[in-house]
């Protein structure tokens, strides 16, 4: 056992849940060294909780029942325990404490994590991106847009990729005199080219004007992508800050922005979108507001208070306006924030998916994510706090472009080829450490910790399990540009994350939930007919030989007869020949009839109708249903499950001919193992 593990076991803990019928459940509160497991006496009921995913712990006032702890994640549970004894209270904090903020990365679940399919190999995923061949997509190298090397041991960008774009026209002394004018040497490279249009967004940190610095290197660098444009003479220049940072910046000589005095081709506009530390208080708003005991009018009062969706309404709309630059007006557009990896990459992320439908399939959202987020120096481990480092830095961006993307969705639910659960998988495992995919701050940085060789990827997972994951919604052909809506009117809660530990029944179901449900059932159905079909098709072959046979044998018994009658006169015969064909039809007919009886078994295979998946509360297993759990109807008995007792897939064991493999319950795969021979012999 692990020596930080001081108590391994507390007994009659109390642990409060909201959204259940009693307010307080007595168990066993176990310490792993993975996770903190509360277990029910029933045994039915377990609640475990990753220490990767705890946010935080806090200890409040002594009450008459004990010790109380809350514990917050970072997937937006609660947990309110009552701990009998200070010792145990104090022991318990300690350890998820060290396990939940370790000081390296070797510490981090990633490292000891062993699949239990075989099938899922380590370099499953790390080799999805190839930016040569996505740029290459696009169009990209043309005569416009190169490629350039002088990254290649990240000596002019650490946080950059390797391989970055640049305008054709830009020379080696252009794009190295840009680099050392921009923040953190973030110049302006080619993010995303709409070839359509020849259009092209480009993406940078903020340049270190100060007062009146300026720069003829970066000045050319910014003219060399309005050039690359041989349809536009002035390029947007969006800066996602509001006004009043940027200009705080240049004062502090921090940074700073570009002016029409020294870039006179640019269309200059700020978008207002907050920093870091704004949206880590209103993400505490929110939540402090749905976890609230008080009523509706407060909770709807506590979202307005957390401005959280007038956030989401400024990332939404600052990408719809790059979109729209770049595809309704083929006009090039420069983004950036101040070091250009944060609201930067949300806002090229979005527009990127409201312009190229090739982002919105399964495949192609790991590459956009791979593409903005990873490649481009998004600071996951920091933003996400996956080591112990500074708490003020820790930023909900990733978490925020997630939900600006499921707002799309509900806006085009046949748009997407993945659905609803595909995010909030990203956004689960974005915490639990349990891949190496989002772990270090750059692309130099995974590089230097091996994480591809020691590790394994997300997108690997995803890609073995891409039927939990795919939309029956999905239209391949709808258009490829799309713009939402992006007013606050029209923006939701996203239950599904905010709110996903909710269980119980859901007077609503969710329609991809209901599609998956009923296109699953179809080819369920579809199955059966072709069984059936085939059984109306041998029914008849083998009403044909009955008849044939019947004839043969009363045929068989007339000349029996008469043969009997001759030989009957000498006692010494024996058993006359014509009884042989006679027995031989008693076989065939009883063999008939065994045929008959197994058709007459396998009719009732498919049980209709299913059970509605809103009435379902929780698995057969204990397992509550949650916003995060999705549901599963098992194929033969139609009853609901969770992902792990519907995780068993079998073909209808009587229909030979079928390639297809259905989701079944645990109990009824033992079943579809079963010959008919013994199904008979009961």
């Amino acid at each position: 056992m692990d020596s930080r593990i001081k108590t391994p076991k507390v007994e009659r803990v109390l642990l409060y849940q909201r959204h259940r019928r009693r307010e307080y459940v007595t168990g066993t509160l176990c310490l792993t060294d993975r996770h903190l497991i509360f277990i029910e006496p029933t045994g039915l009921m377990e609640t475990w909780v990753l220490y990767h995913h705890i946010h935080s712990v806090e200890r409040q006032s002594l009450t008459t029942k004990g010790y109380p702890l809350v514990i917050e994640t970072k997937t937006f549970r609660q947990l309110f325990m009552i701990i009998p004894r200070e010792s145990d209270c104090h022991d318990i904090m300690d350890t998820i404490a060290s396990f939940s903020r370790p000081d390296t990365y070797r510490e981090l679940y990633a490292f000891q994590f062993t699949p239990s399919s075989d099938g899922f190999v380590k370099s499953s995923g790390w080799n999805l991106y190839d930016s040569v061949v996505e740029y290459g997509r696009m169009g990209v190298p043309n005569e416009h847009w190169v490629c350039t090397e002088l990254n290649k041991d990240y000596e002019l960008c650490e946080t950059y990729s390797n391989t970055l774009f640049v305008p054709a026209k830009a020379e080696k002394s252009v794009v190295l005199g840009s680099a050392k004018f921009r923040s953190k040497g973030r110049l302006p490279v080619l993010s995303y080219y709409c070839q359509a249009k020849n259009s092209a967004l480009c993406r940078s940190s903020q340049p270190l004007t100060y007062i009146t610095r300026r720069s003829q290197e970066d000045e050319a660098m910014i003219q060399a992508i309005i050039d690359a444009n041989p349809n536009s003479s002035s390029l947007h220049l969006l800066d996602s800050r509001p006004k009043i940072n940027a200009v705080a910046n240049k004062a502090a000589h921090k940074g700073g922005y570009e002016t029409t005095d020294n870039y006179p081709n640019i269309v200059y506009q700020f978008n207002n979108i907050q920093n870091i530390h704004v949206m880590r208080e209103s993400l505490q708003k929110l939540l402090e507001a749905l976890h609230s005991p008080a009523g509706v009018s407060s909770v709807l009062q506590g979202l307005d208070a957390s401005s959280w969706l007038r956030h989401i309404h400024l990332v939404l709309e600052a990408g719809a306006f790059i979109a729209k630059a770049l595809y309704t007006e083929g006009i090039n557009v420069l983004v950036h924030c101040s070091d250009g990896w944060d609201r930067t990459a949300q806002t090229c992320s979005l527009a990127s998916l409201m312009i190229d439908k090739y982002y919105r399939t399964i495949h192609g959202f790991m590459i956009l994510i791979e593409k903005e987020w990873l490649s481009f120096g998004h600071k996951f481990t920091i933003r996400s706090g996956h080591i112990n480092s500074d708490s003020k830095e820790v930023s909900p961006i990733f978490t925020q472009f997630l939900d600006a993307v499921w707002q799309i969705m509900v806006q085009f639910p046949k748009s997407f080829e993945f659905n609803e659960l595909f995010l909030l998988t990203i956004h689960d495992h974005l915490f639990s450490c349990q891949f190496g995919t989002f772990l270090g701050n750059n692309e130099r940085d995974r590089k230097i910790n091996k994480f591809s060789e020691k590790t394994y990827s997300l997108w690997g997972y995803i890609w073995s399990r891409l039927d939990d994951f795919t939309n029956p919604l999905f239209d391949n052909d709808t258009e490829n540009y799309i713009m939402p809506k992006t007013e606050v009117s029209i923006l939701s809660l996203w239950r599904g994350l905010y709110c996903c530990y909710e269980t119980g029944p859901h007077p609503q179901e969710l329609m991809e939930e209901v599609a998956g449900s009923l296109r699953q059932q179809n080819v369920c159905i579809q199955d059966h007919i072709k069984y059936l079909e085939q059984h109306r098709d041998s029914l008849e072959k083998q009403i044909k030989e009955y008849q044939e046979c019947l004839s043969l044998c009363s045929s068989t018994t007339s000349t029996s007869e008469d043969v009997f009658t001759d030989e009957s006169k000498d006692p010494s015969s024996s058993e006359p020949d014509g009884r042989a064909p006679l027995k031989g039809c008693n076989e065939k007919l009883r063999l008939e009839s065994l045929n008959l009886r197994s058709l007459l078994l396998h009719v009732p295979e498919i049980n209709l109708p299913w059970t509605p998946l809103r009435v379902a509360s929780q698995c057969g297993c204990g397992s509550a249903f949650t916003f995060s759990k999705r549901k599963y109807h098992c194929s033969y008995c139609g009853t609901v499950v969770c992902s792990t007792c519907g995780s068993y897939h079998a073909p209808l064991r009587y229909l030979a001919t079928s390639t297809t493999s259905h989701r079944v319950c645990k109990s009824c795969s033992k079943m579809s193992n079963i010959s008919d021979q013994q199904i008979l012999e009961r």
